[in-house]
């Protein structure tokens, strides 16, 4: 045995620390040990050095140590993409014409009794077709349908002063994620956003904008499936299915925050860049 274990053994310590309440019984079992049946199925070795008393606590503290403290979770399977349904693969073939006139005659949504209660007419969108730009809002409200074409009022006047300060306006289409209006102007249900999904991809497919300006977080969702903020998706190039996709704030928001107007001048900027850019 070596000098320091001796001189531990002397003072009475082990590499094992033994709290001093339990010494005694430990002492009592280490002296009973030679008499007493093994009880577990694998003998416990003494290793070189070690007292009774620390042999008695390693064997009073196996089960503590050999007993798993933590059960890892079942593997569950990846989550698999929900196949395409019949609506959204029909609406996947349709013309120009075609599209127009299945969101006119809409009833996937309970937006369409409030449409027809209130004699309102869905937004399909306004711009040429082939545009440089594609600006996409959330939802059109009471002056989007009144004039059928989003962002009629302030936040759209708004949006086309952004648009003519990098010399796009004209070369502009713009749409929302939903083609009608919701009640009390509130946000668009994840629901509702689901069925009139397929008409927007749809309607982005037809037209080839070079570029995507979305505007808001609801809109965003939609697209790049997406829970991260405006603020945080604005800071680099997104895409969709290979198109360059600017994120910005709703022209509504900036009125009412106009620091954040110095923000969407940079992604108008970055918007403008990917004008001078081939598509990947």
């Amino acid at each position: 045995m070596s000098r320091r274990a001796l001189i531990l053994e002397e003072l009475g310590l082990n590499p094992v620390w033994v709290r001093t309440a339990i010494l005694p019984e430990l002492q009592i079992r280490a002296a009973a040990a030679p008499a007493a049946p093994a009880a577990a199925p694998v003998a416990i070795v003494r290793p070189q050095g070690l007292s009774p008393v620390a042999v008695a606590a390693h064997q009073a503290l196996a089960p503590l140590v050999s007993t798993p403290k933590f059960t890892p979770p079942p593997v569950t399977a990846p989550a698999i993409d929900k196949p395409e349904d019949e609506r959204s693969k029909r609406i996947a073939i349709m013309n120009w014409d075609e599209l127009q006139s299945a969101v006119s005659s809409c009833t996937a949504c309970p937006l369409c009794q409030s449409r027809q209660k209130n004699n309102e007419q869905p937004v399909f969108g306004t711009g040429p077709m082939q545009p440089n730009i594609m600006v996409l809002g959330e939802a059109p409200d009471h002056d989007d349908e009144a004039q059928l074409t989003p962002f009629p009022a302030e936040a759209g006047r708004l949006l086309d002063n952004m648009l003519a300060a990098i010399g796009e306006n004209p070369l502009v289409y713009k749409a929302n994620i939903l083609k009608c209006r919701t009640p009390g102007k509130r946000n668009p249900q994840a629901a509702e956003a689901e069925q009139c999904a397929p008409f927007l991809k749809r309607q982005i497919e037809l037209l080839q904008p070079k570029s995507l300006f979305v505007v808001g977080r609801f809109a965003l969702k939609t697209l790049l499936e997406s829970d991260e903020p405006v603020s945080v998706l604005r800071e680099k190039l997104q895409h969709y299915k290979q198109i360059p996709l600017v994120v910005s704030y709703n022209p509504s928001y900036l009125l009412r925050n106009l620091p954040d107007k110095s923000r969407a001048w940079h992604d108008l900027l970055r918007l403008k860049a990917t004008l001078n850019k081939p598509s990947l």
